[in-house]
């Protein structure tokens, strides 16, 4: 804990990695034919794409409202959209923010609705495991059209392997936490009596364990209703869907003519580049975005590196801007009602 919030302290460090990457990026592109690429993208097309990257904020955030809603919270869906800007804005800003954001998400959930912060690192976490389950799905079927239909690059093949143990352990996660919580809650709890044991002192774990125990229930009601989890997985699928819509018109705008599993598994993949420590995987997604599309497609650096850029423009810089106002607006609401 003590490393990584070194890290975290160090921010300027992983602003300047960014700007390094970024600097790499297109010092190997070229640099007249990168801008021009940028300039000379049809507005029109462009705007389309700009629609199909915000309704992915839009997509999250009736996630967030629909786990909310089911612990039986009163709040607006205009609430939950404030809630989830905010939140992905310090995870889009923030180093490793991607890497453990959640803890802060649900301090801001807690501070602004009714639920406490158990209720809501639950809510958060089980819709990061929603929103897994699409990655994989579209991932599993790229590959396996790919290797019926076409040749799987070794690259590719690499990424199947991580996509492998993103399932088992993912999908063990998900199944302790919704479908095994008593499994799971006397896993934890036998380790903190035998920490408690050895250092002879129970009462600074009994807190700890009420909490536990609140948390894993709050699971436990979530595992309880699979048919809210099967719609809420179509939701982070339908939000998958207009990221890859988006790059389809980002690449029109482009002039590139592109084509939808090549797409679909650049989405798919770079979206592993996100856990990195840089901010919002600010670099490592635009190298990772721009290698794929070669690989996939036949275009130049400079050329992909545009589209990537393009990308992000739709999907990740409006999040910023936005999110802050949200957050600013939520901050204001506390302080008026601490009045």
């Amino acid at each position: 804990m003590t490393y990584i919030k070194d890290l975290k302290d160090s921010k300027w460090v992983w602003y300047g990695v960014t700007t390094l990457i970024f600097g790499v990026l297109i010092y190997f592109a070229d640099v007249n034919k990168f801008i021009e690429s940028l300039t000379s993208a049809d507005p029109l097309y462009f705007l389309v794409a700009l629609i199909f990257g915000l309704s992915f904020f839009i997509s999250n955030a009736i996630i967030w409202h629909s786990f909310l809603r089911e612990i039986e919270i009163s709040v607006s869906f205009w609430k939950s959209l404030k809630l989830f800007m905010a939140g992905n804005f310090m995870n889009s800003v923030t180093p490793l923010g991607n890497l453990g954001g959640e803890p802060f998400m649900a301090y801001i959930i807690s501070r602004n609705t009714e639920a406490n912060y158990q209720q809501s690192i639950s809510s958060i976490v089980s819709a990061d495991l929603v929103n897994t389950i699409p990655f994989i799905t579209y991932s599993a079927g790229g590959i396996v059209y790919l290797f019926l239909f076409g040749s799987i690059p070794n690259v590719i093949m690499r990424a199947t392997y991580f996509t492998v143990a993103l399932i088992l352990v993912g999908g063990t996660i998900a199944y302790l936490l919704w479908f095994k919580e008593d499994l799971l809650e006397n896993f934890i709890l036998s380790l903190l009596e035998r920490i408690e044991n050895k250092l002879g002192e129970r009462k600074y774990f009994r807190a700890a364990e009420e909490k536990i125990e609140e948390t894993i229930n709050v699971f436990q009601k979530y595992g309880d209703n699979p048919r809210h989890l099967a719609k809420t997985s179509i939701v982070g699928h339908v939000s998958v869907v207009t990221q890859i819509i988006c790059l389809y018109f980002v690449l029109l705008s482009l002039g590139v003519e592109p084509e939808i599993v090549p797409i679909t598994l650049t989405v798919i993949l770079s979206g592993l580049a996100a856990f990195t420590p840089t901010p919002g995987g600010s670099g490592t997604i635009e190298a990772a975005f721009s290698g794929l599309l070669m690989l996939f497609l036949p275009i130049a650096f400079d050329m992909a590196l545009a589209a990537a850029f393009l990308f992000r423009m739709t999907t990740y810089l409006p999040g910023i801007p936005l999110g802050y106002l949200a957050l600013i607006n939520l901050q204001k609401g506390m302080k008026e009602k601490k009045k």
